[in-house]
């Protein structure tokens, strides 16, 4: 037995001590335990054991273990269970190993029962990405709460907005933060999809055609907290989709993650002097003089661009196979699984490194106060007050920015005779605007207070919006818990079952 697993099931009989599983503490009812501890504490008894257990309580209630053995064969299953990987041909916890346990426990003609109408399943590699992958939906769901609470902070904070590198219009950085988080729960929902494909029991498909042994496949799902079947029993040993939307939907967010990751990068810079990030900074080896290094915004875009060779690794597990029981199907685990663990780095650093961030207010509004950015506005307005077109008044507006900026006259200074002439030249006539008026129509703060149509960047409404993304993610978690519990529960009826069986004489 390696290491690892002696350490697994030390801890868990630890924390549980010698009484029976029956009589310990409900881990639902571990008020103090986080979710992250709950999910582990699901799974530590080992996937292999879960499986076996489901399949060996299904025989005894459907008859395939005769009446007469039941009980010992209860007995052997929950010690089984209670104590995993106890005799060492488990030591592997592989099929093998588990019908050789039975065979030298019960005798052939009772252990040699409990293996039937089953290969070794994927049943395996799918309990222990679903596990993994409960855990990162958790990550996911700390991550959106900590830009959420950063964008609340800053729902009015005033920046540039870029479009193609460029200064476009202002913007909040609550409202830029805003896009991230709901860029990333977009994508959650595609995991929540994941969760429920990978939630379909295969068990009961034998090698591809079924059985004539009268198995009941939804009890096997009710015993391993499954959402339903993979029904077709040649689908059942072949499924790979589920393994690719899981991993398509992990591609998405760290997609994100590295996006917002390379606009911090630059924004945590001497030129841009927006924000400094307070988490792991690096040192120059040979610069003494030099500042930090934001390494942790590096680490998170290198582990977004390695998950793209784990998608890669998913599909090509699938790809130009027989639509059949194959060798390829047994390992598309592997990248699923790698792409998890490379999901959770990019995700607790980003995590980290949003609840550090000090932003610097006043340095991205002096950037564009004096400069047009806001001119969008003043042609709506025009638009409005004055009876013309808008490509007319972006016409006017267009020459009286571009003259402005060569004059080198700022935009807190704009010249009510410059827009005048623009006028001139375009209509033939000036259009009564006060100068007084241009210069309010050129200031981010009015832009950023009268532009509030739906989803824009006003203040209020982005405060309507974290109102509404919170509410949005309680419901997610809430989802996420009845996830946790609904396979606390299952493993409950599992054992009561075990339990009845063994009294029965």
């Amino acid at each position: 037995m390696s290491e690892n697993k002696k350490k697994t099931i030390l801890s868990v009989r630890e924390r549980w001590g010698p009484k029976p599983l029956h009589e310990r503490t409900s881990p639902s009812l571990e008020a103090n335990s986080s979710r992250l501890e709950r999910i582990d504490r699901i799974h530590c008894l080992g996937y292999m054991n879960w499986i076996s257990t489901s399949w060996a309580m299904m025989f005894i209630k459907q008859g395939i273990v005769p009446a007469k053995d039941a009980s010992e064969v209860a007995r052997v299953v929950l010690e089984l269970w209670e104590y995993p990987g106890k005799p060492e041909e488990l030591a592997a916890a592989h099929t093998y190993g588990i019908d050789c346990y039975f065979n030298r426990v019960l005798g052939d003609e009772v252990g040699g029962r409990l293996m039937m109408a089953r290969t070794q399943p994927s049943s395996r590699q799918m309990l222990q990405v679903r596990h993994q992958l409960m855990k990162q939906i958790c990550r996911i769901h700390d991550l959106q709460e900590a830009i959420l609470n950063l964008a609340e902070q800053h729902a009015d904070t005033i920046m540039p907005g870029y479009t193609h590198f460029r200064h476009a219009q202002p913007t909040t950085f609550g409202h830029y933060l805003l896009s991230v988080s709901d860029a990333i729960g977009r994508s959650t929902k595609t995991l929540e999809d994941g969760y429920h494909l990978m939630s379909l029991n295969e068990m009961g498909c034998g090698a591809l055609a079924g059985t004539s042994w009268p198995i009941d496949r939804d009890l096997v799902s009710s015993y391993m907290g499954m959402e339903g079947l993979i029904e077709n029993t040649n689908d059942a040993v072949c499924y790979t989709d589920g393994y690719l939307v899981i991993v398509s939907g992990l591609v998405n967010v760290t997609n994100v993650t590295s996006r917002i990751a390379l606009d911090l990068s630059y924004w945590s810079g001497v030129e841009y002097g927006f924000l400094d990030i307070g988490g792991r900074r690096g040192t120059s080896f040979m610069m003494p003089q030099k500042e930090g290094n934001p390494n942790s915004m590096e680490f998170v875009r290198t582990r977004a661009g390695q998950m793209l060779g784990h998608l890669s690794g998913v599909a090509a597990a699938g790809l130009r196979a027989p639509h059949g029981d194959v060798f390829e199907m047994l390992y598309i685990d592997e990248p699923t699984l790698a792409a998890l663990k490379t999901a959770e780095k990019c995700t607790t650093e980003l995590t980290n490194e949003m609840r550090g961030i000090t932003v610097h207010k006043e340095r991205m509004l002096d950037l564009i106060r004096e400069s047009y950015i806001s001119a969008t506005e003043l042609a709506n307005q025009l638009v409005r007050d004055c009876e013309i077109g808008y490509r007319t008044a972006h016409d006017i507006v267009n020459d009286f920015v571009l003259t402005s900026q060569e004059r080198k006259i700022p935009a807190t200074e704009a010249s009510l005779e410059l827009f005048d002439e623009a006028a001139q030249k375009a209509l033939g006539r000036k259009l009564g605007i006060s100068e007084a008026r241009l210069r309010e129509l050129l200031d981010p703060a009015y832009f950023i207070k009268v532009t509030n149509s739906r989803g824009g960047i006003a203040p209020e409404e982005v405060a309507r919006m974290i109102a509404d993304r919170r509410q949005q993610l309680a419901e997610a978690r809430d989802r996420h818990l009845k996830r946790i519990e609904s396979l606390e529960n299952a493993q409950k009826r599992m054992v009561a079952d075990l339990q009845g069986a063994m009294a029965l004489v």
